[in-house]
């Protein structure tokens, strides 16, 4: 497990021992209103300005990004019940590594390199204690879809491009009121986005016919997903819209 994930995988872990008492206590009833530890949410609509750290896999080769901290901001509303929806913009700072299906001696994969890379995506999320907090805690789980878009890296000059990649993937949060308006948001999540592999990856350089392409077209596919676990703390401001 890379430096990252560990604790990312620790981050999710943590985000759900901390939903489990909570939505367990839900279900208890008969506590006097006026001492009662559910306190309703009045305020839905937030503005959340977030920090994230993303690990996961690269892929075969190690060109996919993953590995790094990223910042963003998301806009979430109550769309229904328990339901909010929310849209989510997020530029990370990841790295991989770069091919070379043109050279003819090793290495022909170098790096790491940094890449940025833009996530915006929308998603849904269910409140576990319905419209109400626990002690001032809303532990929800939900799930997301969107795109990613990766700048240009100068050191890769092969037909590699992170362009419009479709991201998904389920989450877990927890947030943390500390006053009407101000919540603290704990937030896991599983991404999975492809990455696609150009032709030239499974052709011998062209100066060197004889020696074996980077990728084998009779084993490896053109596409390939991966798997990144997410870990998002942000800052929340709520109002009524």
């Amino acid at each position: 497990m890379s430096k990252v994930a560990r604790p990312v995988a620790f981050g999710l872990i943590a985000v759900a021992g901390l939903l489990l008492p909570v939505s367990a206590l839900h279900a208890q009833v008969g506590y006097d209103p006026a001492h009662s530890p559910y306190k309703p949410l009045v305020k839905r609509t937030s503005v959340i300005v977030l920090g994230s750290l993303i690990g996961g896999s690269s892929g075969k080769l190690g060109i996919g990004p993953a590995n790094g901290p990223g910042a963003g901001v998301r806009f979430e509303m109550k769309l229904t019940g328990p339901t909010d929806v929310f849209a989510t913009v997020s530029w990370s700072r990841l790295e991989r590594m770069v091919a070379n299906p043109a050279a003819v001696t090793d290495p022909r994969i170098t790096g790491p390199v940094k890449q940025p890379f833009l996530l915006a995506d929308v998603g849904l999320a269910i409140l576990l204690a319905g419209d109400k907090t626990w002690h001032g805690l809303a532990p929800y789980l939900g799930g997301s879809l969107g795109f990613g878009f990766g700048a240009k890296v100068a050191e890769d000059s092969s037909a590699f491009s992170l362009r419009t990649r479709f991201v998904s993937g389920p989450l877990l949060g927890l947030r943390m009121y500390v006053g009407e308006r101000i919540s603290l948001r704990t937030e896991g999540r599983l991404q999975f986005w492809r990455l696609s592999y150009p032709s030239t990856y499974f052709l011998p350089p062209p100066s060197a016919p004889n020696v074996p392409p980077i990728l084998n077209s009779g084993t490896t596919s053109d596409t390939e997903w991966t798997a990144h676990p997410t870990l998002l703390v942000g800052l929340g401001y709520s109002f009524r819209f």
